[in-house]
């Protein structure tokens, strides 16, 4: 916008179209604020906005999601006549749905004589990128019913809506009415970007598959799609598959194509992919942002290589605070617990504010060190200090640390005095500390919970066999053996994965 804004200056008497140029282009830049900035000026100098004005300043708004100046344009639009103006009511619509006021959005619609497509376009998609599909679909069917016909804006908003409901019945629909109006929607990639993105979510990684062979021509987003759609669904090989494909097939991978792959490469281990795409974001990202910084940290902290992690996260400029929580949480798995208290320490010194994933990696870390006091403490500070409901990976955390070091009276209170109803795994972490400190009673309190929510775990079984063994009751080890008998359980044998 330099160019342009040079020119604007040096005009000695722009006239309205030359002022809604340099804000529409403002409202589209990366500095929508300098939008308003021009729309004040043009005022001051009494030149009367028209119609375009209103909706180009109310985009900006949109971009920023500066709520209150947006209400006051509003007033303006009014003030002008230009309310009932169908270009500047869809602007106003986008507005308030950007700014999660979707009563205002709803309101200005149901005023309308007769909206148009863009119109409903505009409500379908403020609800589905406000997380309220629901709403969205109920509007699309209305839409049909008042036999307006879907574009591909439409299609696209109604298709994220069912990616978020995982309506996969009414995904076939849409894909089978976009394939019977090639002609109209075959050349758009978004459209079938978010079929991918759709079946991924559903599970349906063939049907992801296909749409993505059937392409002729592929961007990016198309790839990331299949990429992403691996990844959640658990097709981590699959995914790095495709990496090299792209690769192969011309395209450089952007950032949202490094995390996935990253992310792939984490729960694969495969640290010699994980190393290659770091390369790759040294030679072709002309810049490194905490995004990046994360999903490496991340992935060498998940391969085992806790200082290459360590290496990444010094130079990663403008640390988040996912950023600081990977490192914490890599650093406690590694056993390098007070590497990771103070750590944290010095991420609260930066001003940033701990979430419950970053307490689980403190309470991890605390745990591995037997740190009893410091662990409570930072227990109660999560729920005192940051307000922060307990999970239970909180809960597991700290039942384990009282656990490790003999407190199991204390632990069992804890447990006891939970919100919600303890799972199998804190169970099972107070039954394994009561074979280690031969602790009977509570080991029965224990299984009996965990026979409640899982009677199938032949684990639970050995395990309160073995602690009935070391307190010479063989009696009751018999007893255990005949019950896991008559339930038909075996022990799973060991696997040694190398």
């Amino acid at each position: 916008m330099d160019l342009p804004m040079k020119i604007f200056t040096h005009s000695s008497n722009p006239n309205q179209f030359a002022w809604n140029t340099i804000i529409r282009g403002f409202s589209i830049s990366q500095n929508p604020q300098k939008a308003l900035h021009i729309f004040i000026k043009m005022l001051r100098k009494t030149i009367e906005p028209e119609s375009f004005t209103y909706a180009f300043v109310l985009k900006a708004c949109a971009k920023m999601s500066a709520f209150q100046t947006g209400i006051s344009v509003h007033v303006l639009v009014l003030k002008s006549g230009y309310g009932s103006h169908l270009f500047v009511a869809n602007t106003m619509i986008h507005f308030y749905a950007s700014c999660a006021n979707l009563g205002y959005a709803r309101k200005l619609f149901d005023e309308l004589y007769q909206p148009n497509a863009v119109t409903w376009n505009a409500l379908i998609s403020g609800y589905v990128q406000n997380g309220l599909a629901d709403e969205g679909l109920r509007v699309f069917e209305l839409m049909r019913t008042e036999g307006i016909r879907p574009d591909d804006v439409t299609v696209i908003g109604v298709i994220l809506a069912c990616a978020q409901k995982k309506e996969l019945e009414l995904g076939r629909w849409l894909h089978g009415y976009v394939g019977d109006n090639i002609a109209e929607f075959g050349m758009n990639l978004n459209v079938w970007t978010a079929f991918i993105d759709l079946y991924g979510k559903c599970e349906q990684m063939d049907l992801a598959r296909q749409v993505f062979n059937n392409l002729r021509r592929r961007d990016i987003g198309v790839w990331n799609a299949l990429i992403g759609g691996y990844v959640s669904n658990g097709c981590y090989r699959e995914a790095l598959d495709l990496f090299q494909d792209l690769e192969m097939d011309g395209l450089d991978p952007d950032e949202t194509t490094l995390v996935s792959t990253l992310t792939a490469c984490r729960h694969m281990g495969d640290l010699n992919v994980g190393k290659k795409i770091h390369k790759c974001i040294e030679e072709k990202c002309s810049t490194f942002n905490s995004i990046l910084g994360t999903a490496l940290v991340d992935m060498y902290s998940k391969c085992g290589c806790i200082s290459e992690a360590r290496k990444v996260f010094n130079y990663t400029p403008k640390r988040d605070l996912m950023t600081w929580t990977s490192m914490i949480c890599g650093l406690a798995v590694h056993g390098y617990a007070q590497d990771a208290l103070d750590l944290y320490e010095e991420m609260l010194g930066t001003g940033l504010r701990p979430d419950g994933v970053t307490f689980v990696g403190v309470l991890c870390a605390c745990s591995h060190a037997g740190l009893i006091d410091q662990g409570l403490h930072y227990f109660q500070s999560s729920m005192n200090t940051y307000k922060i409901s307990p999970t239970a990976e909180h809960y597991g955390c700290i039942i384990d640390l009282l656990s490790r070091s003999g407190r199991l009276s204390e632990a069992y209170e804890i447990i006891r005095s939970m919100k919600s109803q303890p799972n199998p795994i804190i169970w099972r972490a107070l039954l394994s500390a009561c074979r280690v400190h031969s602790n009977v009673k509570l080991a029965e309190a224990a299984i009996e919970n965990l026979f409640k929510l899982e009677s199938d775990q032949s684990a639970d079984y050995i395990l309160l066999s073995n602690i009935y063994a070391s307190n010479g009751r063989w009696e009751d080890v018999e007893t255990i053996r005949r019950k896991m008998g008559e339930v038909v359980l075996r022990k799973v044998p060991g696997l040694s994965f190398v």
